[in-house]
C-alpha cells in the first residue's frame, strides 16, 4: 500500500490484480516500447544516459528487475518466495549509473479521459505518461497526474521522485471518467488543479494528452495563457490520431 510498506497481503493483491487486468497489461507493454525508444533517443545525444547500466544489485524497486525476476511472478511456486525476497530486498535488479541526477521543475500531465478516447487511445496516452512520470523520476523531478473530461470531473496523482505510491499509480492508470462536453481539457480550472495536486513553483512542463475533438474560444485562450506565463509554464499537446485543431492557440 503506502510508500516503504511491508505488508506481503497488499503487495500480493497488488501484482495479481494488475496481471488479471488486460488493459492495464497493454498499457504497460505500450509504456516499455516507449521507454525503449526514449531511451535510445537520449543515448543517441549524450554518451551517458539516464539509463545505462552498470551492473546487478539486490534491492526492492519494481522498475528495475531484471525479466528473470519479473518471469517468477508468472510461475505459482516461486511467486510467494518473490513476494518475500522484493519485500525484503533481495531482488536482483539493474543497477544503473546516471550524470544527470540534477533536479529541474516539475512536470504536470494531463490525460484527455473523455468519451472519444476510449479504448486504445485512452491505453496509448496512459502509456505515455507512464514513460514520462519515469522519466522524471529519473531526473529527480516532481511528476503529476491528472485526468480530465469536460465537466465531469477531474482525478490527480502526485508522483513526488523519492516516494511513488505504486497501488495509487495502478489505480490512476485502471481508471477511466469516459464523460465529457466541447471542453475536454482544463483551461480555467487548471489554476485550481495545480494547487490541488500541489505542484511546486518554478518552471514547469506541463503536457496534454488528448485527441483535441474540443472548442477554445479566443478569450478562453487568452486568459490560459496569461495564467501559463503566471506560473512560467510551457504547454506541450500531444495529439493522438487527429489534427490539433483549436488546441494549437494554447501550446508552445
Amino acid at each position: 500500500g503506502e510508500p516503504g510498506s511491508s505488508d506481503v497481503s497488499a503487495i500480493a493483491s497488488a501484482f495479481k490484480a494488475a496481471r488479471s487486468n488486460k488493459a492495464l497489461m497493454r498499457i504497460c507493454a505500450l509504456a516499455g516500447k516507449f521507454r525503449q525508444l526514449a531511451q535510445g533517443l537520449h543515448n543517441a545525444r549524450s554518451k551517458n544516459g539516464f539509463d545505462e547500466v552498470t551492473g546487478l544489485e539486490s534491492g526492492g524497486d519494481i522498475s528495475r528487475l531484471v525479466p528473470s525476476e519479473l518471469m517468477k511472478l508468472g510461475i505459482p511456486e516461486l511467486e510467494l518466495d518473490f513476494l518475500r525476497r522484493f519485500v525484503e530486498k533481495q531482488t536482483l535488479c539493474r543497477e544503473f549509473d546516471a550524470e544527470e541526477k540534477v533536479g529541474l521543475g516539475p512536470i504536470v500531465i494531463v490525460i484527455d479521459e473523455s468519451g472519444s478516447m476510449i479504448a486504445s487511445r485512452n491505453e496509448s496516452a496512459k502509456a505515455i505518461a507512464l514513460t514520462l512520470a519515469y522519466f522524471a523520476r529519473k531526473q529527480n523531478r516532481w511528476c503529476g497526474l491528472v485526468a480530465y473530461s469536460g465537466e465531469s470531473g477531474h482525478r490527480v496523482l502526485a508522483l513526488p521522485p523519492d516516494r511513488w505510491n505504486q497501488v495509487d499509480l495502478l489505480n490512476w492508470l485502471e481508471a477511466f471518467i469516459g464523460m465529457g462536453s466541447d471542453q475536454d481539457l482544463p483551461l480555467k480550472e487548471m489554476a485550481g488543479i495545480f494547487n490541488e495536486i500541489g505542484a511546486p513553483a518554478g518552471k514547469t512542463d506541463l503536457i496534454y494528452i488528448s485527441d483535441a475533438e474540443l472548442h477554445i474560444s479566443q478569450k478562453k485562450a487568452t486568459e490560459y495563457n496569461l495564467w501559463k506565463a503566471s506560473v512560467k509554464a510551457k504547454l506541450f499537446s500531444l495529439v493522438l490520431n487527429s489534427s490539433p485543431g483549436q488546441l494549437s492557440s494554447i501550446s508552445d
